[in-house]
């Protein structure tokens, strides 16, 4: 791994010299330093600005006493003196002013009319308690003096509007909970099982996929003996096209109301393009339906599979498919669109699939250079990749899937505090966003499709992790990079924290996750995963994936205060966190630039090294007790809380481990030389240096995610750990 380091497969010139591709061009190595410059410039301007418009309202005031004591000649001066002065306020920050009582009113009236993407929302402002109180949905501040009114709306600002620091959108949406329950383990049949059942009768089908440790490096289901015991343990297996087919069965891809998440990183674009063709087949397999051609397809599937087993799903403990399982994505197993159908049929609903599937992939490598440890590919040639993904989004139109999911949680599990946390998680994705700059994309069509993943502990500072996230990504990518409204909002998960919940007393685990969860919904999260309390030591059952859902579903719908969508603003304590965090961020931006920016600082293991320093602070103010964590080291039960031994540690069972190989086995022996085919097509493209998804989505249809990963070994490098 370099950093900033020419890519390691030649771009192919006639000359036969090689061109040198960096990932961030040394004229920008400073990016970071110059948006904490950028940042601190426009929070002393703020402060400056609301100063004169503070001003400003005394000099009104004091006018509009001389007026009524009819003093002509003090009316006069502090005319003069309010001309002068009123010179030096910006053009914008006066329409602020100006604009404020029509705001106001806004929020007054019954329903608040605004536009998203064309489409005009009517949401109604108030709810009624049951005391019969009207409660409002975005609370004003009462504020009268112009100086106090510019600087809240400069730094705070109502959700919806820029700096965004209490929310990226006017309301949250209604009907709908920001709910995304995290599932995945053994076979793609159980996993399937699972998400029916987190999702059985909710409005919006909002799924995270969990994948087992041989998905997650890019390997195949084998009898290898460093394999074998890990297939679908503490995730779920899935190696090729037929897996995800199964994994996403039942829920219609392309419904506005189901969207997708997929926990994967190193083996990212294998597993996009997995869940792009499924996606793609389900609709076919509609179009199939809906045109009558049921006979005709599966006539030309029987001559493919003729004397030879075809895959199929096999439901899990049952029979039967899941409840809520319309089997719908069953139709094409074995087989893709394009084999069945018209070219024009399939290339048509390939282009409108794509653009409509709604989710997000991690796909975070520099977070997992610095955290979690699931590289498989050379640094530089998984970023070229992430970009290569990016780039295909952008040429296809796909706006409602996120490409990356720049990942702090996994940094805040691995032992950062806070502010750590956050520092390296947005200095990742301006790393990502100078990056996909220098290949020539443009903000405005790329930076949308990044999300941000957060952890949520019980530190003063996670109660302010979104809107210090939202307000420093706004103010940077509108002052020093030009993007637009779209582009300056940051959209984040929160997923409460896996390291605080303790294998002793876990029962206490649920009231440490309700809190986190508290701080989540009122910082005005996007989505919200919630632990089970019994994760400290098994695979969550049913029952706790149920208690833990059902926390924050009674935060949503039965605490009164969550009605309103910004209690935070307006409070002492928030206010100074939300500014003390920022600073603390800034100043770590400035650190990463003195070592290099990302990449260099990764190249002497800085971020690692403050994460490990972090995580012993901790653990030692733990073991000492100065750091109290009930039923762990104070308040311990009779019996001394003893650490609690699960009765049973799910696992994935023999037949769904014979299962996935099977599955694997048939794929290679129907596909054997179309395989051939796409991997040489796919490392061809590579040696020419050309976007690898297009190559990607096509061997994706016949090939097997090791297979996949071992041809872009021998042309991209393997990955391997500085030293």
């Amino acid at each position: 791994m370099s950093t900033q380091a020419l890519f390691p497969v030649k771009k192919l010139k006639a000359t036969g010299t090689s061109e040198k591709i960096y990932i961030i061009p040394p004229h920008r190595n400073r990016y970071l330093s110059e948006i904490s410059e950028s940042i601190r410039k426009y929070n002393r301007e703020t402060i400056d600005q609301a100063d004169i418009a503070q001003r400003l309202y005394a000099l009104h005031s004091a006018k509009v006493e001389a007026s009524k004591a009819k003093d002509e000649v003090l009316t006069a001066a502090l005319d003069r003196l309010y001309t002068a002065l009123e010179e030096k306020l910006s053009i914008d920050n006066k329409k602020i002013i100006q604009g404020w009582q029509d705001k106001i009113s806004r929020y007054k009236d019954e329903f608040y009319i605004f536009k998203v993407r064309e489409k005009e929302l009517k949401i109604a402002t108030h709810t009624k308690s049951l005391s019969n109180l009207s409660i409002p949905k975005i609370s004003m501040p009462k504020y009268k003096g112009w100086g106090d009114i510019l600087q809240w709306s400069l730094q705070e600002n109502v959700p919806g509007e820029f700096p965004y620091t209490a929310g990226v959108y006017p309301f949250k949406r209604e009907n709908e909970d920001p709910t995304r329950m995290f599932a995945g383990e053994g076979s793609p049949e159980r996993t399937n099982k699972r998400f029916h059942y987190v999702s059985l009768g909710l409005p919006a089908k909002r799924l995270s996929t969990a994948f087992d440790s041989v998905t997650l490096y890019g390997e195949d289901p084998d009898h290898r003996p460093d394999i074998y015991g890990k297939i679908g343990n503490a995730g779920v297996s899935i190696c090729c096209l037929d897996d995800m087919k199964k994994l996403y069965s039942g829920f219609d891809l392309c419904e506005p109301n189901c969207s997708v998440s997929m926990t994967i990183n190193g083996p990212a674009p294998m597993l996009v393009t997995f869940f792009m063709n499924a996606a793609i087949d389900q609709q076919c397999e509609k179009y199939i339906k809906e045109n009558g051609l049921e006979k005709d397809v599966q006539k030309k599937i029987d001559e493919l599979y003729k004397g030879k087993i075809r895959p199929q799903y096999t439901p899990y403990e049952s029979n039967e498919l899941p409840e809520g399982n319309s089997g719908l994505g069953l139709m094409l197993f074995g087989v893709t669109g394009d084999q069945v159908l018209s070219k024009d049929a399939y290339e048509k609903i390939k282009a409108e699939t794509i653009a409509k599937v709604r989710g997000t992939v991690q796909a975070d490598i520099l977070k997992e250079d610095q955290a979690q440890n699931t590289c498989i590919f050379s640094t530089d040639f998984a970023l070229k990749l992430m970009g290569d993904v990016q780039e295909y989004f952008i040429q296809n139109k796909i706006r409602n899937f996120y490409s990356v999911s720049i990942s702090g949680y996994h940094i805040a599990e691995a032992g950062a505090n806070p502010i750590s946390q956050l520092a390296f998680t947005l200095s990742n994705g301006f790393t990502f966003l100078e990056y996909y700059v220098s290949r020539g994309m443009k903000i405005d069509d790329f930076a949308p499709n990044f999300s941000f993943f957060f952890s949520n502990g019980v530190d003063p500072e996670y109660s302010v992790i979104g809107r210090v996230a939202r307000r420093i990504w706004a103010k940077a990518v509108k002052n020093l990079y030009g993007g637009n409204e779209r582009s300056q909002m940051l959209k984040y998960h929160i997923q409460t924290s896996g390291r605080s919940l303790h294998a002793q007393e876990i029962d206490f685990n649920d009231i440490r996750t309700t809190l986190q969860a508290l701080y989540a919904i009122y910082d005005n999260c996007n989505s919200l995963h919630t632990n089970a309390y019994d994760e400290a030591i098994t695979t969550p059952t049913e029952e706790s994936v149920r208690r833990a859902m059902a926390i924050q579903m009674i935060i949503n719908h039965e605490l009164g205060l969550a009605k309103n969508q910004n209690p935070n603003q307006g409070s002492f304590i928030i206010e100074e966190l939300t500014d003390l965090v920022e600073e603390a961020i800034l100043l770590e931006f400035d650190k990463l630039t003195e070592r290099g920016g990302v990449l260099g600082a990764m190249e002497t293991m800085y971020q690692r090294g403050k994460i490990q320093e972090e995580s012993m602070h901790y653990e030692m103010l733990k073991h000492t007790g100065e750091y109290p964590i009930i039923g762990v080291n104070t308040f311990l039960n009779s019996k001394g809380s003893p650490t609690v031994i699960p009765g049973e540690v799910i696992r994935a069972t023999e037949d769904e481990k014979q299962q996935q190989i099977e599955t694997l086995n048939a794929l290679h022996s129907i596909y054997s030389e179309a395989q051939k085919t796409s991997l040489q097509n796919l490392k061809l493209a590579s040696l020419q240096n050309r976007n690898l998804f297009y190559e990607l989505m096509e061997a994706g249809k016949v090939c097997s995610l090791g297979q996949i990963s071992n041809a872009l070994y021998e042309v991209g490098g393997q990955y391997r750990r500085n030293m």
